[in-house]
């Protein structure tokens, strides 16, 4: 399923979330209102990004800013930026545990009719404890788990919005009777599906389902050889899959002044309580990782959620970019500090040089 015309599709990744990717105190730090949300959809649109992908925030990190503790929820958000754009994709990040499956396919199906054939889903079988908690949800230990009732969910979502007849539905997480519903979405077989596969358990079920696979990238050097086999996955599971992944662009004249941006907002202001939530959410604390390992962590996850960083002049940006799609990258989910601020400057200076790399087309 085409998400983008460009060997390496780009995109904007959680505006919709106060503090977007980075948590970090300075004043600059992304205000997630609904205007600067519309405004940096039509900006990305005009830029001739390929899509926005939204976080699934149900609350904040906590720390001094209480980092994406303001969010937008996704699907009335996609419906909003649908509306107003003409060409982008816009994705919605749907929980499965929390989202019945015969109302998230009628409210998608609605979403795709809003957008003319623009929605993408981007299904989440759920990690951060705290949030499920909030719904009376006990997520349990066990991802199988919750990868199988993913993959009844997105069983029922998908046949809902291909068949006509009504059909019952006994498995073991939905007992349900009499199912269907229109209208159907305007794309078919089905809106693009993405999943973060990182778990072996994950991959399977991205590589079943998913038209796109997020995965994530430590570094070119050693993520090579993963990035290698997972392909060699892929193709012998004979879908097509694209592989994204996620990264934070600090693109400045020089590298040195992108470095010490970089350092700035990602280590001098850090929002450290955040930080240190989402690094024992994600299990990072208990792991018994060398000192040296854990800042390196803290600084990649103030600075843009733990995504890959992209940080240098906009030569050495537009080159980590080529690096990253020859391992087999097909599409990065882009975050700043301030989009609207940011952006405007690697539309200017990397896009164009992405384009004489023969990885995307016109860039304006």
């Amino acid at each position: 399923m085409i998400i983008s015309p460009h060997q390496l599709a780009l995109g904007a990744f959680g505006v919709n979330c106060s503090g977007a990717l980075s948590a970090t105190l300075i004043p600059e730090r992304w205000d997630a209102s609904w205007e600067n949300n519309l405004a940096l959809a039509r900006l990305a649109e005009e830029s001739n990004l390929d899509f926005m992908l939204p976080l699934g925030r149900w609350r904040g990190y906590g720390g001094r800013t209480d980092h994406n503790g303001s969010s937008f929820e996704t699907l009335t958000w996609a419906a909003g930026l649908l509306a107003a754009t003409r060409r982008i994709k816009v994705f919605g990040t749907v929980h499965v545990t929390l989202f019945h499956p015969v109302l998230a396919a009628k409210q998608m199906a609605t979403v795709d009719h809003i957008g003319g054939g623009r929605f993408g889903l981007n299904i989440v079988c759920g990690w951060y404890e705290d949030e499920f908690s909030m719904f009376g949800i006990d997520l349990g230990d066990s991802s199988e788990r919750r990868y199988d009732e993913g993959d009844e969910w997105l069983e029922i979502v998908t046949r809902i919005w291909n068949e006509d007849a009504p059909f019952d539905y006994p498995g073991e997480f939905f007992k349900l009777k009499g199912v269907k519903g229109d209208p159907k979405p305007m794309q078919r077989p089905h809106p693009p599906i993405l999943n973060a596969g990182h778990s072996p358990r994950g991959r399977r079920f991205a590589m079943e389902h998913a038209d796109i696979m997020f995965t994530s990238v430590t570094d070119v050097e050693s993520s090579a050889a993963e990035l290698l086999q997972l392909k060699r996955d892929i193709t012998a599971g004979g879908r097509d899959v694209g592989i994204y992944t996620t990264a934070f662009v600090v693109c400045r004249p020089t590298r040195r002044e992108a470095e010490e941006f970089y350092h700035w907002y990602a280590v001098e202001n850090a929002d450290e309580g955040a930080v240190e939530t989402m690094l024992r959410g994600r299990g990072y604390l208990d792991r018994g990782l060398a000192p040296e390992v854990i800042a390196r962590l803290r600084k990649r996850m103030a600075g843009g959620n733990g995504g890959y960083p992209i940080i240098g002049s906009p030569d050495e940006v537009a080159s980590e970019m080529q690096k990253l799609n020859a391992l087999g990258i097909d599409g990065i989910a882009l975050g700043f500090v301030n989009g609207l601020k940011y952006l405007p400057y690697v539309r200017d200076e990397v896009l164009p040089r992405l384009t004489k790399l023969g990885l995307r087309g016109d860039s304006r």
